[in-house]
């Protein structure tokens, strides 16, 4: 039996014909350019100003800087209109007072009301949030137990066994040796030396626990059982408060933000139209009408 051979000039040809395509290759791509020349430049100038910087960081620590920047914003859009008004010749020269009046009363009642009411609705809104987190602080139990198993010095078994200890002697011997033993216990999450820094807690609430610890083992005295069983429950709550709480400091800030954002928009886009602008028909028909009627 007999095989032909097959060229392989097909084959050959082919690959030479891919390796000349191949040999230079050549990757070119649109250089994306400048709108304005000069603006990346113009960026950098003023992003490394020390002024510029200075200024950047004293706006961010601020308590209001959302309000600010909404303030910025209006301030801008509302100049634009006014400005817009004065050059629009479609619009009767009549109206243009009353638009211009109407804009400037609105930005500035606006402005003053979103000051105003946002500090008497923070606490309102802060108060309610700690309430709600208080509440459903259970919610936070797993979270709560893995910090207690990664944080202290002191084991809770160590904690509760003295605790039985005093409840036992039913005086007041040892109290205090409870209470050291409880800031061992909590080390991690109470303080400006603890590990975790986003479970960390004053150390008012650390006194604060102390003093409940202590008067839970007086009111238990000579009952061991019923004593460890209280310190217990009041450390784990402890912990899942210090749990809600970091959840909470999450959350807040963009409550905070959303609440800004209703207020100011309550206030621009519906207190504006409705109560300011019959304000402003009167005022420029107070002053402009007058000439008309002399003339």
């Amino acid at each position: 039996m007999k095989i032909n051979s097959i060229s392989n000039n097909y084959t050959s040809n082919t690959v030479k014909q891919n390796n000349k395509y191949q040999t230079n290759p050549s990757f070119k791509a649109s250089v994306p350019q400048p709108v304005i020349n000069g603006l990346d430049s113009f960026y950098k100038s003023v992003a490394n100003n020390g002024l510029f910087q200075k200024f950047a960081k004293s706006f961010s620590q601020s308590n209001n800087t959302f309000t600010h920047l909404l303030v910025a914003e209006s301030c801008f859009l509302s100049g634009f209109y006014m400005l817009n008004t004065l050059r629009n010749k479609k619009i009767d020269k009549k109206q243009k007072p009353q638009m211009i009046i109407n804009d400037a009363m609105t930005l500035g009642v606006s402005t003053a009301g979103a000051y105003l009411a946002e500090d008497k609705i923070s606490d309102v809104v802060l108060k309610a949030s700690e309430k709600y987190f208080v509440k459903h602080k259970d919610f936070y139990t797993q979270l709560g137990k893995k910090v207690q198993e990664s944080v202290g010095n002191t084991p809770k078994s160590e904690l509760l066994s003295k605790v039985g200890e005093v409840a036992q002697s039913a005086g007041n011997k040892g109290l205090d040796e409870v209470s050291e033993m409880l800031a061992g216990h909590l080390k991690g999450i109470v303080g400006e030396e603890g590990s975790l820094k986003a479970f960390q807690i004053t150390g008012d609430k650390l006194k604060e626990l102390q003093g409940t610890v202590q008067e839970a083992i007086k009111a238990n005295s000579g009952s061991i059982d019923k004593a460890k069983e209280t310190v217990s429950a009041l450390v784990d709550d402890f912990y899942n408060s210090a749990a809600a709480r970091v959840e909470a400091d999450k959350i807040l800030p963009g409550i905070n933000k959303l609440k800004v954002l209703i207020i100011f928009g309550l206030i621009y886009r519906f207190l504006g139209p409705v109560v300011i602008t019959p304000i402003a028909n009167k005022i420029s028909s107070k002053f402009f009408d007058k000439k008309d009627d002399k003339k």
